[in-house]
């Protein structure tokens, strides 16, 4: 009887090892998918030219209806990481302490999942920042390019 309760021990780190393993599995993820389309659009930089107006016009417009229909999802999104910091600033660093001390899992557990919520979530918005961003670089690019040929002769 007296393994019972290591073997019930041991399998808590065990789960928190392969809960850790995931997290970071979903944010390398996140983080190389965004990391792709910032590559993505300094090679589109790279190797524009002027007349590819057309191609830079049908770029934006696909990308402007891509962060159309992301804003509602990152509203939500951005409501849950002020719901976080609140929460967070709620736990102060005694009472976790105290959690961690009385071996209270339910509430270290759950502290641990809205912060991997919180971590993801705030990834996630990073990304529809940036295509936000690429977004205005298209929008800059073809005002320059419109401003230019306006310019010419």
């Amino acid at each position: 009887m007296a393994d019972q309760p290591e073997t019930k021990s041991a399998s808590v780190p065990a789960e928190g090892a392969k809960k850790s393993e995931e997290l970071k599995s979903k944010l390398r993820q996140r983080i190389e998918a965004a990391q792709s389309k910032l590559e993505g659009l300094r090679q589109s930089l790279t190797s524009m030219r002027d007349e590819d107006r057309e191609a830079l016009r049908k770029k934006g417009e696909e990308l402007q209806k891509r962060v159309d229909e992301q804003k509602a999802e990152a509203k939500k999104m951005r409501a849950n990481l002020q719901s976080w910091e609140q929460e967070k600033s709620q736990q102060t660093k005694e009472a976790v302490s105290s959690w961690r001390q009385r071996r209270e899992i339910h509430k270290l557990q759950s502290r641990a999942d809205r912060a991997e919520e919180y971590a993801l979530d705030a990834v996630v918005i990073a990304a529809y920042d940036f295509e936000e961003a690429e977004q205005a670089v298209l929008d800059a690019l073809t005002a320059r390019l419109d401003a230019d040929q306006a310019a010419q002769p």
